[in-house]
Parts: structure tokens; sequence; C-alpha cells
């Protein structure tokens, strides 16, 4: 009973501050919202290197995928409300902010840790309306509008979704992912691609991926963190929870759809000026090529996604939160008013600099490593053309990303930011370490995928 309890202890935490936050003064608000996520994850560390897995229980089950998911999402949860407490101080409503995040990171691993697909739906939907209500914090008109321009369009994708699970439960009798497993062949084909056009409206998949980079300019800096370093990746619960049920044939059509999806948002990031726009559309492009891993369906290409949500997730996290240091410092978020940075903010630019050059792959940061064995998963499966789509993604996120920092840190300092100095201390000190955080797991590459292999055993791969 006890270790089940302490099993459970990762959801309820961050369930129990939300509501704890609206009751709580600001200095105790801001400490229990950020030891509260950091609990969790150190419980989940934990349960990985005392390797007490899997657990099961009637609703919940915990495995590999479980610990790395949720730990992503509590650790990075918690960075952005440490953030927050200095990005916010001042601002209204600051506490429905603490609450809404730590009942989205609560959402995250309640779904991460669902057995039952209807169970993972309701968090999926807890998710949804947390996001919602973050993404319209400041309550402007414009702002509201997108805030619920995001709910709808991720709302249609999840009632497509509903109706999907309704008809897996149809066709099979349960909704228990354990069961499914073992009798993935009965689950009618219908009903996963139901299911999918909900995993592709959450994780803004194109064509569904407009409310993306119309949510981040408008969304605090700290919320930007989450959506593009989590939320939008909650899309591969699902994805990874469920889908290894289909046939290869449907593998080839979705990796197909994933390239379209990561090139088409690589050449919208050169088209747009907005810092915050063009990082979303970053997270666009990078999800589809998680998906392409994902897609190949083998240990080399599951193991590689895996870690690539880890990177991405990280090293995107810093970029939104550096973006939100150099939006206070200038007061602008247009690139052809920045420039020269580096001399003002030189913690900021290098940090922001470690997260780019991971994303972009450059060895040893963390993106290096899964991008490159992405590749040559493709390459093994016998598609290289396709490979060739894969390898032009990477050169057009070196080149877009490569345009933002110069744009932003190089060249010669405008007149306008010529005073310009680093922000404060909690949010350059926040990047600073989800930069480093972003190396560090690159120099750990090789025993993360030690640990990853068991994970892809559980789900029965190649």
């Amino acid at each position: 009973m006890q270790d089940k309890f302490l099993m459970l202890l990762p959801l309820i935490l961050p369930l129990l501050g939300a509501g704890f936050a609206w009751l709580w003064k600001e200095k105790v608000r801001n400490f229990f919202s950020i030891i509260l996520p950091l609990i969790s994850f150190s419980l989940l560390l934990y349960f990985w290197f005392n390797k007490t897995l899997p657990y099961t229980s009637s609703f919940f089950m915990v495995d590999y995928f479980t610990l790395i998911f949720s730990a992503v999402f509590t650790l990075l949860g918690a960075v952005s409300l440490f953030y927050a407490s200095s990005y916010l101080s001042g601002e209204k409503h600051t506490n429905e902010f603490h609450s809404f995040t730590l009942l989205l990171i609560a959402g995250l691993v309640g779904a991460s840790y669902s057995r039952n697909l209807l169970l993972l739906y309701i968090f999926w939907e807890l998710v949804a309306v947390s996001t919602w209500r973050l993404i319209g914090f400041y309550r402007k008109k414009r702002i509201v509008r997108i805030a619920d321009k995001t709910l709808l369009m991720t709302f249609l994708g999840s009632s497509f979704m509903l109706l999907g699970i309704l008809w897996v439960y149809k066709s099979t009798g349960t909704l228990d992912l354990i069961r499914l497993r073992d009798i993935g062949s009965s689950v009618a084909y219908p009903s996963l691609i139901l299911i999918l056009l909900g995993v592709i409206a959450k994780s803004a998949t194109f064509p569904m991926h407009t409310w993306l980079p119309d949510a981040h300019p408008v969304a605090p800096s700290p919320m930007s963190a989450v959506l593009s370093g989590i939320v939008a990746k909650l899309g591969l619960v699902v994805f990874v929870r469920l889908f290894y049920l289909t046939h290869t044939s449907f593998w080839e059509s979705f990796f197909i759809l994933a390239l379209l999806s990561s090139l088409a948002a690589g050449a919208g990031a050169f088209l747009v000026n907005d810092m915050k726009r063009v990082i979303a559309y970053s997270t666009v492009s990078q999800l589809g090529f998680i998906f392409m891993g994902f897609a190949l369906f083998t240990k080399i290409g599951w193991s590689a996604a895996i870690f690539y949500f880890v990177a991405h997730a990280i090293a995107k996290g810093g970029l939104f939160l550096g973006a939100g240091v150099v939006e206070r410092a200038t007061g602008t978020r247009d690139l052809d008013k920045l420039g020269g940075l580096r001399k003002g903010m030189p913690v900021t630019a290098f940090s922001m600099s470690l997260c780019a050059v991971s994303i972009m792959g450059f060895p040893p940061l963390a993106g290096f490593f899964p991008k490159l064995m992405i590749i040559k998963g493709i390459v093994d499966s016998g598609h290289p053309g396709l490979a060739m789509g894969a390898i032009l993604s990477s050169m057009l996120t070196l080149l877009y990303l490569s345009r933002l920092m110069i744009k932003v840190f190089g060249g010669e300092v405008t007149s306008d930011n010529s005073k310009v100095k680093e922000g404060k201390a909690v949010m350059v000190g926040s990047v600073f370490f989800l930069g480093l955080l972003s190396l560090a797991i690159g120099l750990i590459a090789p025993y993360f995928l030690e640990y990853s292999y068991p994970f892809f055993a559980f789900l029965g791969g190649k």
C-alpha cells in the first residue's frame, strides 16, 4: 500500500498544489509551486534508479515511458514556475497562473500514468482547459480570441479522439492499454485514424499546426516554455501508448505526414520576424522530427525519438525563457529591432546558444545524437529519399535558428538597446540551467539510450 501511494505521489502533489495555490500568500505560493513538482521529479528519479518497475493498478501504470515523460513534465514545469516567480512579479492574477500551471503538470503526469484510454482522455482535456486559461492570461480581447482558437482547434481533434476511443471499446470490449497491447490486431483501423486526429491537433502537426505559432506571442514566456516544451508533446503519450498496435503500412503514411510537417514549419520559420513565433514554428518542425523516429518502429528509431523528446523539451524551454529575458530587457520581440545583445547580455546569449545548438544537432549537445540516429534509422529502413528529406529539415533548423541568434545577439547593438543589461537573476539563471542541462544530457547520451531499450522491449518492438 505504501509503495502504491509513493508511485502516485508525482501525480497527487501538483494536483494538491493547484488547489492550495489560490489560498497561499505570494512567497508561500511561489515556494510550494516550485517545490511540489521538484519533489515529484525526485520521486520519479528514485523509482528509476531503484528499478521498481513496472507498477500497475486498475487505472494506472508506471513503466520506463511514464518515468521519462513525467520527469520532463515535472522538471520543466518547476523551472518555468521558478522563472515565473520573477517574470510575473507585480502582475495581477498570479495565483491563477500558478494554480493552472500546477494543474497542467498534474494533467500531463496523469496522462502518462494512465492505463485506461478513457482516463487518459480525461487528463487530456484537463490539459486543454489549463492551456486555454494560461494562454489567455493577460485577458486582452485579441489574446482571449487566440486562446479560444487554441481550445477550439484542439477540442475538434479531441472530439474525433473520443469517437475513436468509443470505437476501440466497441471493437475490443476494453479500454485497458495493457490488454489492448495483447489483442492489438482486433483494434478497428478507422478508430485509430480518429484518435490520430486528436494527436495531430494537440501536437501541432501539419495541417493543424496554426494554433501554436499564434499562441506563443501572446502567452507569458514561462507558459511558452511549458507549451512548447511539454504540452505540445502530449500527443506523443497517446501515440506511444496506442499506435504501436497498427500495421507497418500505416507507419509509412504517417512518416510522410511528419516529414511534411517538419519541412513546412521549418520553411515558415524564415517568414516571420517575431522572436517567439520563430521558436514556435521550430517546435512544430521538431515535433515532426520526433514523430519520424516513432514512425520507423525500430529500436533505434524509438530510442532516438524518446531521447529527442527530452533534448527538445529542455532546449526549447530554454529558448522561450531566454526570449522572455530579451523581451523584458528590450521591450520588443521584433528581430529587425534587435542585435548586438551579446555585449550587454552575455549569460543569456551563451545559455540560449547552448539550447539553439542542441536543437540544431551539433555534438556534444543533446540534440545531436537522436537526430543522427533517426536519419541512420531511416537509411537502414531502406528509404534514402526520405532520409534526404530529414537532412533537409535539419539544415532548415540550422539556418533559421542561426538567423534568430545572429539577429538577436550578433552584429552591432542598436541605439535603442545600447544600455541593455542582463535580466533578473532568477530569469537568467533558469535559462542558464536549461542550457547547461542540454549539454549534460548530451554527455550522458549512451547511459540514457541503454535505459531506453527496456522500455522499447516493453512495447514489443523489433
